[in-house]
């Protein structure tokens, strides 16, 4: 998108609705007007929890044993404690005992 000098004018009372008064006002005009003139007439919906996965291949990664490390990964992740125990859990049989395959 090439932004115009005219564009300076824009502000979020100016998007055409209220999706997009949204995002002008929480991400920032120019992400908006880059929404409006690079995806034009697309329908997007933004899920809650759309880095859930990413969050968990983060926590098996930084998991050292220590509860310090759970309590630290449930504040960064934003996840509560028995999640991330959950998450290891979860992750620690497939490293320990491999699946024979039958």
């Amino acid at each position: 998108m090439e932004y115009k000098p005219w564009m300076d004018y824009i502000k979020s009372e100016d998007m055409p609705n209220d999706d997009l008064k949204t995002i002008a006002e929480s991400a920032g005009i120019r992400s908006a007007l880059a929404l409006i003139f690079l995806t034009p007439g697309l329908t997007v919906t933004i899920p809650k929890n759309a880095f859930t996965e990413v969050k968990k291949r983060y926590i098996i990664s930084q998991y050292d044993g220590r509860k310090y490390t759970i309590n630290r990964l449930a504040l960064e992740c934003e996840f509560s404690q028995r999640y991330i125990y959950k998450i290891i859990q979860n992750h620690l049989p497939n490293k320990s005992h491999p699946k024979s395959k039958s």
